[in-house]
């Protein structure tokens, strides 16, 4: 007989305790796969969530390095901004400097510019220039516009008067017009056949150095040219009270 056969015939109380000890290696293969299906799959686990975390740590570093980029790009904006505030703060601090400069330099090409040209260059010249000092610290310009030429028709035209000076260290060019003691009183225009007065009262800021008075004579008629003269001031003359 087979040995299966024969544990089947075997009496009752061996039997019994066959079918326990087959049912206890049952339940001991059923406790080991689970153990080991736990562990499958707590590994599989484990591995996603690695992998899980590598993901979010690349996002977290992408997301970091985008921030440091944003930063260095706001850091550079700034820098440039402030660059551009600085420049723009030192070329307004310099511009009336320049300004300054230019009107100086123009005012020395028409001062020599008369000097080389001489007096009465376009048919015209002043003469008799003088300074008076008045009562109360003003000062009278006179001088004579006369023709050097024929004077065969009427000559027009307009005068240019104008003190140049210093003021707080910086070159200033005044209008003899806005200095006059009577307003309206600074003769604009010239016409004349043959000479014309001109006289007008002024008064000099008190912070003002005049050096010289530089008188444009502007004609209107045809065939008379422009022509430019510098008087130095006299000492002495408009000093204020």
């Amino acid at each position: 007989m087979s040995g299966s056969l024969r544990e089947f015939l075997a009496p009752p109380g061996r039997r019994r305790r066959l079918l326990q000890a087959a049912a206890g290696l049952v339940a001991a293969a059923t406790v080991a796969g689970a153990f080991h299906l736990g562990q499958v799959r707590a590994g599989h686990n484990i591995l996603e969530a690695r992998l899980r975390e590598q993901g979010l740590q690349e996002q977290l570093a992408a997301l970091q390095a985008e921030g440091r980029e944003a930063r260095q790009a706001q850091a550079r904006q700034e820098t440039n901004a402030l660059v551009d505030r600085e420049a723009c703060t030192q070329i307004e601090a310099q511009l009336p400097e320049l300004q300054d400069k230019i009107l100086a330099q123009q005012e020395e090409l028409a001062f020599y510019r008369g000097i080389v040209g001489g007096p009465g260059q376009g048919g015209l010249r002043v003469q008799e220039f003088a300074q008076v000092a008045l009562a109360g610290g003003g000062t009278r310009i006179r001088f004579i516009l006369t023709r050097i030429e024929h004077a065969e028709r009427q000559v027009r035209g307009q005068l240019q008067l104008r003190v140049e000076g210093k003021r707080a260290g910086r070159f200033t060019s005044l209008d003899l017009a806005s200095l006059a003691m009577a307003p309206g009183s600074t003769p604009r225009d010239f016409d004349f056949r043959y000479f014309q007065e001109i006289s007008t009262g002024i008064r000099l800021p008190a912070d003002f150095s005049p050096e010289r008075i530089v008188i444009r004579v502007m004609p209107v008629t045809a065939g008379v040219r422009a022509s430019v003269e510098s008087f130095p001031w006299a000492a002495g003359a408009g000093a204020q009270p």
